[in-house]
């Protein structure tokens, strides 16, 4: 569909550059009017949009402005245009230079194909010399795809490649073919400037499986694929590897047969991932998905016949179905069906006992081939580093293969399911979910910590995943990338903890000055380095990556204040509700012991350095965190910390405490050869709080000891009441003073007390005993 506009100055053959961008907004606005009104017509589907723009009055501007003010107006109502699928507009321009009185008839092209990529090429209208027909000649340095072409070129039609592009972003992702130049925009993003990207920024091949099921690397045109599953092995040329880096992407193709896993897709996924783990470098897996492919034996649904108990009467039931003898003997040759032949109601008939298919891929050959890949993930997430996207949906086993590569980054219209909401309702018997993204959203998925991050878009998701990169080795057999920082390493962190409850990423990442308006107060990291995952879920332990001196780290730390934990109601279950459940800072709950726990398995398989921030009180041993297996999950961290293979730091920061059961899951014998812990002189660590050990072993008898010996007012009280030749009146007055003097000192001897518990805990004793690490 096209729609054109055409505008005129009725006063001048001439307008001003302010009256081109006025006008052509209107104008723009009139045409996305017309296509919504066009799109409201839901009996004929518009698609691959066309506007056309012919200023006929000549512009005096200058012609390197026009791009610019184009990009930005278009920017400006770009979701709208996308919506409205107005996939290409052009503008007819002539333009007049000054001071000269030459006049150029301009072409500006601004084509979106794939919705997150504007590309714009300005021609010029020139005659050919040799023909005398008007053709496109680029304007400026970039060669557009007009070039050299006449201007009466037919408009390209929508092809098959945009049928499909279009049926993926009908279901809310990215045509699978589109994602190489999504990987290149995002490269371009990541450089910040066209001055220092190199030019072959990526450069890819796509794998491909041969006909005795073995990769091969294929140079082909988008859309080739007979299977729905795409693989590419690609280089990417990265700030932090300017040399390149290679990596596997693994992709559904949504548009075949919903993108469900057949024999054929799960052998090129297996291939492909097995491919990266040889090679030791990143498998990206980019997760759009129905799960295991199901169906029929299409032959025989056409040709089985009912066997009934009373053929008069259906509502009798049936017996079994079968086959008659022709149908049999024309199908026997494709080994499609297993029959028994019997003779009934006078005629011969092959009773069917099982139904094999003469194709493969829609049984449990399929989950056979899914536990393979399953598999596969399972052991590519020990060996390499692996990074899922979820766009538009995973189901069944694609939900499976994203969870077995942990890094899981999802797109915030898609959902993660095992089942749909249509099959749970049938199983229920009632209408209960209205939707799939109910049932794994992002609302769901982030909350419960399966989901690391989340993204608005597939642009925002493919971006994250390179920045994530940015933080790990190109293969297992390099170290960390280093890159160049601005801050230097010998530098103040400004930021310093208070002993009252604060925000812990101030620590780590550094906030604007609270007093100093315009001020930066820096924190541990590198600035704007630190990068958090898994945020919603378990929030009383906060994990991410960040850089050091320009080194790569993973990070632990500790919230202090409190936080609450939502837990939805289940609308399966009437007599359920939500419930907000508040968790206090500085402890170790179920959810966060086990968020803690991957954090350090997730870290050591990126071989980042380990840095943990330790002001745990201990662990939460209440009936409920009990029986929700707090002790299971803080086993975890231990077998997690005892197999890390990178250097550990652990560090109790200033008024920071470690006790208990804490300070066992992650003192350093588990891991010497890796962990040190080191202690700041404002922290503690020991058994129990001061004041708990105050209530176990310096009890009241203790403090009346204390108070005899130093309080010299209690101690002639008490001597005197050891005289025997006191009067019954004047041994009660003295009780009854002693008494009083108690009372009036126990508060403060109190607090004596947990001053002495408190001293058992000093980094000092802690340097004494050999248990922090000393510099």
């Amino acid at each position: 569909m096209e729609g054109s506009g055409t505008s005129q100055d009725l006063i001048t053959k001439e307008a001003s550059f302010e009256y081109l961008q006025n006008e052509g907004e209107r104008l723009l606005l009139e045409a996305m009017d017309e296509l919504e009104v066009a799109f409201s017509n839901t009996s004929v589907r518009t698609d691959c949009n066309h506007i056309f723009l012919n200023f006929v009055p000549t512009v005096v501007m200058d012609p390197s402005k026009i791009e610019e003010s184009v990009r930005s107006m278009v920017m400006r109502y770009g979701r709208r245009l996308w919506k409205l699928r107005v996939l290409q507009a052009e503008v007819k321009i002539n333009i007049r230079l000054m001071p000269t009185t030459l006049v150029i008839p301009i072409r500006l092209f601004l084509t979106d194909e794939s919705g997150y990529y504007l590309d714009i090429s300005l021609y010029k209208e020139v005659n050919d010399p040799r023909t005398g027909n008007i053709m496109f000649q680029s304007y400026g340095d970039k060669q557009g795809p007009l070039h050299g072409m006449l201007i009466n070129t037919p408009y390209v039609t929508k092809d098959l490649l945009q049928a499909k592009r279009f049926q993926a972003q009908s279901l809310g992702t990215t045509y699978v073919y589109d994602f190489s130049e999504m990987f290149r925009q995002a490269l371009f993003k990541m450089w910040g400037s066209t001055d220092v990207c190199p030019k072959d920024v990526l450069t890819y091949t796509e794998l491909v499986l041969d006909s005795q099921g073995q990769l091969v690397e294929m140079n082909r045109l988008p859309g080739g694929n007979e299977i729905g599953m795409v693989a590419f092995k690609m280089k990417l040329k990265c700030p932090e590897y300017p040399e390149g880096r290679e990596i596997v992407v693994i992709c559904n193709d949504i548009t075949y047969q919903i993108g469900s896993f057949g024999p054929e897709e799960d052998l090129l996924f297996l291939r492909a991932s097995e491919l990266a783990r040889a090679k030791g470098i990143p498998r990206i897996y980019i997760a759009a998905n129905s799960g295991a492919r199901i169906g029929f034996a299409d032959e025989i649904k056409q040709m089985f016949q009912v066997g009934w108990v009373d053929p008069a009467d259906p509502y009798k039931g049936f017996k079994y179905l079968y086959l008659t003898p022709q149908d049999y003997t024309r199908i026997s040759s494709m080994n499609s069906v297993h029959c028994e032949h019997v003779e009934e109601a006078g005629e011969s008939r092959y009773v069917i006992t099982d139904i094999i298919g003469k194709d493969e891929g829609f049984g449990v050959e399929n989950l056979r081939a899914s536990g393979t890949i399953a598999g596969e993930s399972s052991l590519a997430y020990d060996e390499i580093v692996t990074i899922s996207m979820v766009t538009c949906r995973a189901i069944g086993i694609g939900a499976y293969l994203v969870r077995l590569g942990q890094r899981v980054i999802q797109v915030e219209n898609s959902h993660i399911i095992l089942t749909g909401a249509g099959a749970l309702n049938k199983v229920l018997g009632r209408e209960v979910y209205t939707s799939n993204n109910q049932l794994g959203g992002v609302q769901i998925m982030h909350n419960n910590g399966v989901s690391h991050v989340t993204v608005p878009d597939d642009f925002e998701g493919v971006y994250t995943i390179l920045q994530w990169l940015s933080y790990m080795p190109k293969d297992n057999h390099s170290p960390v990338p280093i890159t160049v920082t601005s801050d230097p390493i010998e530098r103040e962190i400004d930021f310093v903890p208070s002993k009252g409850p604060y925000d812990p990423r101030w620590m780590l990442a550094g906030r604007p000055h609270p007093t100093i308006k315009g001020s930066w107060q820096s924190g541990f990291f590198d600035h704007g380095s630190f990068a958090e995952i898994m945020q919603p879920w378990a929030q009383t332990v906060v994990v991410g990556r960040a850089r050091l001196g320009g080194i790569p780290v993973g990070v632990i730390a500790v919230e202090t204040r409190t936080v609450e934990l939502t837990v939805p109601a289940d609308p399966a279950n009437p007599e359920s509700e939500a419930k907000i459940i508040p968790q206090a800072g500085q402890v170790w709950f179920p959810d966060s012991a086990f968020k803690t726990a991957q954090a350090i398995k997730d870290f050591d398989r990126e071989r980042l350095p380990l840095l943990i921030f330790a002001n745990w009180r201990g662990f939460s041993g209440g009936m409920k965190d009990m029986y929700d297996q707090v002790l299971k999950f803080g086993a975890y961290i231990v077998d997690s910390l005892r197999q890390f293979k990178q250097p550990a730091l652990v560090y109790i920061p200033p008024y920071a405490e470690l006790r208990g059961g804490s300070w066992v899951v992650i003192d350093p014998t588990i891991n010497p050869l890796y962990v040190e812990l080191y202690a700041d002189k404002e922290s503690r660590g020991g058994i129990l709080e001061a004041e708990g050990t105050v209530e176990i072993k310096f009890r009241r008898k203790d403090l009346l000891k204390t108070m005899a010996r130093i309080d010299s007012t209690y101690a002639r009280i008490a001597q005197q009441l050891d005289s025997q030749d006191l009067s019954r009146e004047e041994r009660q007055g003295l009780e009854k003073q002693l008494k009083a003097r108690e009372e009036h000192l126990f508060p403060i001897f109190h607090q004596v007390a947990v001053q002495f518990a408190d001293l058992h805990d000093t980094p000092g004793r802690m340097q004494e005993k050999g248990v922090i690490t000393v510099r």
